[in-house]
């Protein structure tokens, strides 16, 4: 265990060094994420572009609609 903390780098030591500066800290944006994706996109043809949105769509409808069911549930149980 003594070896995995010898071989960290200073800069993780000094990131993390307590619980609220862990919650608090900002961390650095990936900056080959966004044209990463760009790329994914275009590469994507247009039945596999109409199948993302129309997953998104259907991800987002079972997202709110089991969020009001527990919300039914807890009105109901509440009064």
């Amino acid at each position: 265990m003594s070896r995995e903390n010898k071989s960290k780098g200073p800069q993780q030591r000094e990131k993390r060094n307590s619980l609220l500066g862990w919650l608090i800290a900002r961390e650095e944006p990936d900056q080959d994420y966004v044209p990463e994706l760009k790329t994914q996109w275009m590469q994507l043809d247009l039945a596999g572009r109409i199948k993302f949105v129309v997953g998104v769509i259907v991800g987002a409808i079972l997202f709110f609609g089991s969020l009001y069911v527990v919300y039914l549930v807890l009105s109901a149980m509440v009064g």
